[in-house]
């Protein structure tokens, strides 16, 4: 999403939370063996658990955004200006969007691929640390960016934790959705956005 003078398209970024939901619900279906493949899905766990620590988990991100945002030049932290466009869009966009995005990346990264990767390295610890790695790397406009890049797989890390130690993925799903609820709304109040530069042609983002 360059600054180019192209708009990114809202239903591309609805469009990609469906495909990644599906890939990570195919995934489980795939690797399920005598398990149903939606089991992931109906284990709610405690209520209180979930709602309370995915909320402290959000808060932890929520209060390291607006440490990075506050403390290092918007340079090593600005995107492609995809967070931006995020805080354009209207309240309700914005809510169904990052609640469509929280339970279709953490299907795909937490319960598929985590599950894959614990099962595989026979270690909690490595399984949630390459799932981490892999979401964050997943982000494709974070790859020349290493605060970024290191902000998304330290989340990945608390929401890996989230997921396995309630044993249910709404923990992250909420944690994630609320991060990025509240970010984003804060951004739309111009609150934590890096400052743009007017564009000169030739120049930097």
């Amino acid at each position: 999403m360059e600054h180019d003078g192209r708009r990114p398209s809202l239903w591309m970024f609805y469009l990609s939370a469906v495909y990644f939901g599906i890939l990570g619900l195919i995934i489980l279906w795939l690797s399920g063996g005598n398990d149903a493949w939606w089991s992931v899905l109906v284990a709610m766990g405690h209520p209180w658990q979930v709602l309370g620590l995915g909320a402290v988990l959000a808060l932890i991100v929520v209060g390291m955004q607006i440490a990075v945002a506050t403390c290092l030049p918007d340079r090593l932290w600005a995107d492609d200006g995809t967070n931006a466009f995020f805080s354009q869009l209207s309240y309700l966009h914005i809510f169904l969007l990052m609640a469509l995005t929280a339970l279709a990346e953490e299907i795909f990264f937490r319960a598929a691929i985590q599950s894959l990767l614990v099962e595989w390295l026979h270690s909690i610890a490595a399984g949630i640390a390459v799932a981490a790695a892999v979401f964050a790397v997943a982000h494709v406009r974070y790859l020349t960016k290493p605060v970024l890049l290191a902000g998304a797989w330290g989340i990945g890390l608390l929401m890996g934790w989230g997921y396995w130690f309630t044993g249910s993925i709404w923990t992250s799903v909420w944690a994630h959705f609320l991060f990025n609820f509240i970010m984003t709304v804060l951004g739309k109040k111009g609150w934590f956005l890096p400052r743009r530069e007017p564009q000169t042609a030739g120049g930097e983002d």
